[in-house]
């Protein structure tokens, strides 16, 4: 069982395990089999072993635990999960170093920060009398060590830093303070010539994303942190606010010559506000957890006994069976059903609970801003708007209409040009909704078939590289098998999928195009393979799709027309859903025919069918293989 450990062969483990196979039993070195798993970078037979009846904290000959080992070599998942799991940070080896000492020597930030936030002693002294701090300045990963303990909130030295405001008010101050700044900003416009006007409205305008990072959330550098907070969220808000505000005071003047178009207007921000309320304040369909340890130990060993015990299969962040098509959002820290993405701009996952409502929100918001668009443009049509060239400003590089409006209601122009300007990610994101929608797709999916060639996570050119249970160590890049990249470094340097339109997107940390393609959704279309996932969508084989229009009910009923519960979702017909759906229409009619009573959802969903995962399953191009 040491050879299997060793090289994290997971199924030979629990086969041995179930014929009485003993894991405490030590080498000449002292390694156990919980420390030989540990150095073979598996997570799953860790996981496994951690159920099993052994001491977490066990020792081996130089008295190093599986903790140490786990942070020694970089291995942020396994110190996260050993940490899970009752393992002590401060405990000390022969030499009296701790697990911390031991991540400084790898320089890993992910594993400091996990190991400080589960209260390791950073005043802790080797043999030498030297400190984890002590140990990064000479082995030149201090860099690595002030990085991990800022995103925790702590200076080098660990002393927390402090807030102005308690969690709550800062959150209200963050939701409040764009509103706050845009009208400044739209006052700049109006006030000040146009070329120190736009110089002062862009310095207001990063004044206030400074103000929000560094000032409330007092952190250096753009981290998980803002996307915590109802920041982007704000910025909707105030858009809004003064979108209104201008129709309200200038363009409601119209009102008699374009009824329609304000009740229309009306109507649209009405929804508008409401769905993107709705939006925030759902649940987007939280995946539930084991109810006990009894309950978590028997899910992981009927997952091993059939062969599936993985990261599409099980989440070890929220440790619970995770169903298809969900994903563990590590800005929210849970997974959730039918997952499309994290929206930073609706301050929430969107996931099936949800999905409609910010589907309806964009589709208002876009129809909006071109009602108020129109509106706009007959507002200055139907105004005594001078173009004598006296009256406008001689520097104005635009043309002379354009100009006139500006000098007539700069206010009212500066709002339409914001407004104007959020189309351009806004009918982006509202395309490829409705295009996925139809497909019986959601944004993670297309972006694992540009990543990965599959719609369920990582592909591979073999068994091992496709449902394996390796993850990578050395740097902040952790990768498990159906786990997204961005997620499996359970809090590395990437930002979980915080784009402004879709899963699995990066925030570059600065002021670069990056970040500014990320914020418009245009990433989508640029980064990585994300063009391959496009591609690839329209040909892949998809279980879920049953065609346009009972994709479309089965999206805005929440999985009725499948007669599905996402959150629950496990199996899949080996035919796919279309072909199941066919046979229970049939059995329904049959029963209507005969008077008997329906089966449960899903006895209707199967028909019978054997279990889809036995020995010759597949989730017909949802997997890289069969499990075998």
């Amino acid at each position: 069982m040491q050879w299997a450990a060793r090289n994290g062969y997971l199924y030979i483990i629990h086969l041995l395990i179930a014929h009485n196979a003993d894991p405490t039993i030590t080498d000449s070195q002292g390694y156990n089999t919980l420390h030989l798993v540990t150095h073979s970078s598996s997570i799953m037979p860790l996981l496994y072993l951690l159920h099993q009846p052994i001491n977490v904290d066990s020792r081996d000959s130089q008295g190093h635990t599986s903790l140490m080992w786990a942070a020694y070599q970089g291995d942020a998942l396994s110190v996260d999960l050993l940490l899970r799991h009752g393992a002590n940070p401060n405990l000390k080896d022969d030499a009296g170093l701790t697990s911390l000492h031991w991540a400084v020597v790898r320089g890993n930030k992910v594993c400091i920060r996990r190991l400080v936030e589960k209260g390791a002693d950073l005043s802790a002294k080797d043999g030498e009398d030297r400190t984890p701090r002590d140990m990064a300045i000479e082995l030149k990963s201090l860099g690595a060590w002030k990085r991990a303990l800022e995103e925790g909130g702590m200076n080098e030295y660990g002393v927390k830093r402090s807030k102005p405001l308690s969690d709550r008010n800062t959150k209200i101050a963050i939701f409040i303070l764009p509103t706050i700044f845009f009208y400044l900003i739209f006052m700049t416009l109006s006030i000040l010539p146009w070329y120190t006007g736009i110089l002062l409205a862009m310095a207001e305008f990063f004044g206030m994303h400074h103000f929000v990072t560094r000032v409330l959330l007092n952190n250096n550098t753009y981290t998980d942190s803002v996307n915590q907070t109802p920041y982007f969220a704000g910025i909707i808000t105030a858009s809004i606010i003064w979108v209104v505000f201008s129709w309200a005071t200038r363009l409601l003047q119209q009102a008699e010559s374009h009824s329609l178009s304000h009740l229309m207007f009306a109507l649209s921000v009405g929804l508008c506000a409401y769905n993107f309320f709705r939006a925030i304040t759902l649940d987007p369909g939280t995946c539930p957890k084991p109810a006990s340890d009894d309950e978590l130990k028997q899910i992981i060993e009927d997952l091993a006994s059939e062969g599936r015990l993985n990261g599409q299969t099980f989440c070890i962040q929220c440790m619970a069976r995770k169903p298809l098509r969900s994903k563990h959002c590590r800005v929210c820290d849970k997974c959730i059903a039918r997952s499309d993405h994290h929206c930073p701009w609706v301050w929430n996952c969107v996931g099936s609970n949800n999905h409609r409502q910010f589907l309806l929100f964009v589709t208002t918001l876009v129809t909006g801003i071109g009602l108020f668009d129109y509106l706009t443009y007959a507002y200055f049509t139907n105004s005594t708007i001078s173009t004598n060239p006296q009256d406008i400003s001689p520097s104005c590089p635009l043309p002379t209409e354009i100009c006139a409006m500006t000098t007539y209601d700069p206010f009212l122009v500066g709002v339409a040009f914001w407004a104007t300007l959020q189309l351009t990610w806004t009918s982006v994101l509202l395309a490829s909704q409705f295009w996925q929608v139809a497909r019986q797709m959601t944004t993670l999916e297309v972006s694992n078939l540009g990543r990965y060639g599959f719609m369920g996570g990582r592909g591979g050119a073999s068994l091992s590289g496709q449902m394996g249970h390796r993850h990578r160590h050395g740097g902040t890049d952790q990768i498990v098998p159906g786990v997204d990249s961005e997620d499996a470094s359970v809090g590395g340097d990437g930002a979980s999928s915080t784009g402004a339109g879709h899963a699995g997107h990066k925030h570059s940390h600065g002021c670069g195009s990056g970040f500014l393609m990320n914020l418009l959704g245009f990433d989508r279309f640029t980064k990585g393979k994300a063009v391959d996932g496009l591609a690839r969508a329209s040909t892949a084989s998809n279980p879920f799709d049953t065609g346009i229009v009972s994709n479309c009910k089965d999206f805005w009923t929440n999985g009725k027309e499948l007669g599905v519960e996402y959150e629950k979702l496990y199996d899949v017909p080996l035919e796919g859903f279309k072909e199941a759906k066919r046979r229970r229409e049939m059995s329904d009619e049959d029963n209507a025919g005969s008077g008997g009573r329906k089966g449960s959802s899903r006895g209707r969903l199967f028909m019978g069918l054997p279990n889809p995962w036995g020995p010759s399953g597949s989730r017909a191009g949802y997997e890289p293989v069969s499990q075998v």
